[in-house]
């Protein structure tokens, strides 16, 4: 009997087993190795949201915040920095019928004398730091944010919060409208730190893809049915009566 055959004592019971009854009596099913499995090769990840392979993106801060130039603003630079995101929008999101482009102007109507009061104080901050500086450091900066807001990859989820934004600016009253620019500008920028997550993740699997290791796969559970012509008897013994065994391999 070859090794691998793996014996079965069946006992016939006939009201009371009888030990002497089992001697000879052996029944075994022997299943074939199963077919190797074939790996598949794992594709190489690729950048999220057609974003370029070789971007880069702002790292996070000590606060688990993205470094942005968003961060430390002001009350008054805060409502600027959400205007010059709604500006953004008015521009490059032409879809729902322009309505970032008549949200922003409606918004310059409505809150003319919030944002020329807004403006005059940031004015006032970039003289008080930078001097004789103040113009080209602000111009720099304003440079700086609308490139921001202007990413490719994020515009479509930016454009849709653009427009929600903008329909709540223009149902605020006035003096209302500083104390909900920090809610504004962090939802105009949300999309752009969901992306730069997203990037993230891609540059950690394409690193791990880069040096061989296999991505995180569900296991492969292969099943392999059995016919009677696959079972096998050897030196007397007998193939189980109407026996389909089912052989179950996992490969991990």
């Amino acid at each position: 009997m070859r090794a691998s055959i793996r014996r079965l004592l069946l006992c016939p019971l006939g009201g009371i087993a009888l030990l002497s009854g089992c001697a000879g009596q052996r029944e075994v099913a022997v299943a074939p190795p199963p077919a190797p499995v074939r790996v598949q090769p794992v594709p190489q990840p690729l950048p999220p949201m057609g974003a370029t392979a070789t971007m880069q993106i702002p790292p996070i801060g000590a606060d688990g915040l993205r470094v942005t130039p968003n961060r430390d603003l002001s009350g008054p630079a805060t409502l600027w920095h959400m205007r010059m995101a709604l500006n953004v929008a008015a521009l490059s999101c032409q879809g729902n019928g322009d309505a970032a482009r008549l949200q922003y102007n409606a918004l310059l109507a409505r809150h003319r004398a919030a944002l020329t009061r807004a403006n005059a104080q940031v004015e006032g901050e970039y003289k008080a730091q930078f001097g004789g500086g103040a113009i080209a450091q602000r111009e720099r900066l304003n440079t700086i944010v609308y490139n921001f807001f202007a990413l490719p990859p994020a515009q479509a989820a930016f454009c849709a919060e653009a427009v929600r934004v903008g329909a709540t600016v223009n149902s605020l009253p006035t003096d209302q409208l500083l104390a909900y620019a920090p809610t504004g500008l962090a939802a105009l920028e949300k999309p752009f730190t969901d992306f730069f997550d997203a990037y993230a993740r891609y540059q950690t699997d394409l690193a791990a893809w880069r040096s061989g290791r296999t991505l995180a796969m569900a296991p492969v559970v292969l099943e392999v049915r059995l016919s009677r012509a696959d079972l096998i008897a050897d030196d007397g013994v007998t193939v189980p009566k109407g026996a389909m065994p089912r052989l179950l391999a996992r490969a991990d």
